[in-house]
């Protein structure tokens, strides 16, 4: 699974596989310049969520580790998420069952209660729109 950012500039930016990559939310080229346009992902089920026209955009993995467990984290839900006028939506795809959610939440409280940290701007004065298309 990949997601992809369009930026208002034009750059496209498409992060690896992050089912077992470091997605590169922090680092792409272009997000100091200009704000983001769209955020979409190729889903596994031959769809596609897109989130579009947000004020800001964040990514995050919820990893856990068993008690007594050897190795590293096991993924359990990738959250795509869009800020509009104090609001955020929330999707979150369960990395083993492959369910999406859609949440609403009041800015500040989008995680388990809490604030979520690594949002990135988008554009202002657009029509915030979000939902899962099939792919053609």
């Amino acid at each position: 699974m990949k997601y992809q950012i369009i930026f208002d500039d034009g750059i496209t930016y498409q992060s690896p596989d992050i089912r077992e990559n470091d997605p590169g939310w922090a680092t792409e080229a272009g997000e100091k310049v200009t704000g983001i346009r769209d955020l979409s992902i190729n889903l596994p089920n031959k769809t596609m969520l897109l989130l579009t026209g947000f004020e800001k955009y964040n990514f995050f993995v919820e990893a856990s580790q068993g008690l007594g467990r050897k190795g590293g984290a096991q993924i359990e839900s990738f959250f795509f998420c869009g800020s509009w006028r104090g609001y955020v939506i929330v999707y979150e795809i369960n990395y083993k069952t492959k369910r999406i959610i859609k949440r609403m939440f009041k800015e500040g409280a989008e995680y388990n209660g809490t604030a979520t940290r690594g949002w990135r701007a988008g554009l202002f004065g657009k029509e915030a729109e979000s939902g899962i298309c099939p792919l053609q």
